[in-house]
């Protein structure tokens, strides 16, 4: 029983399977970071600040992504019924989740960005004003971006 106690309480830190997500704010050559440019680009053609990296989005984004390959589904709501924002709070992610888009199939960053930025909802998400940062995670063509609102510091 006591095990049983100390296995949930890691799993709901998110310690125990946190993935390992790369750090977009260095020069990393990952297809996660290429989609955090490309997204700021983006931003910033529409005059919009650029997204800040945030690691506890990527690994809830990561982990999403995961959990859709692992267990053969698409969609934005956990086969556990979990949402976007209460996967963020279960990785840790501490200030307020905005957003969620999803794709699979696409090869590259540039041809999940292309899909995104052809679908109002997705680039509503991507161009929105009410968040200022991202996450992204990737297996197997399957892409998923968490967007969220850190308020500045007073």
């Amino acid at each position: 029983m006591v095990l049983g106690a100390i296995a949930l309480a890691v799993f709901a830190t998110g310690c125990a399977n946190d993935p390992d997500v790369p750090d977009c704010t260095a020069d990393s050559v990952d297809e996660t970071c290429a989609v955090f440019r490309l997204v700021n680009e983006a931003r910033i053609d529409a005059d919009l600040e650029p997204y800040a990296w945030n690691t506890e989005l990527a690994v809830a984004a990561q982990l999403h992504a995961e959990d859709m390959v692992d267990q053969s589904y698409f969609d934005h709501t956990s086969k556990d019924g979990r949402s976007f924002s209460e996967r963020a709070k279960d990785a840790g992610y501490d200030a307020a989740p905005r957003g969620e888009n999803i794709a699979a199939g696409q090869q590259d960053a540039d041809q999940v960005m292309d899909s995104w930025m052809n679908s109002s909802g997705h680039r509503a998400n991507i161009l929105s004003d009410g968040s200022n940062e991202i996450g992204v995670g990737l297996l197997d063509a399957h892409w998923v971006q968490v967007f969220g609102l850190r308020s500045a510091p007073m």
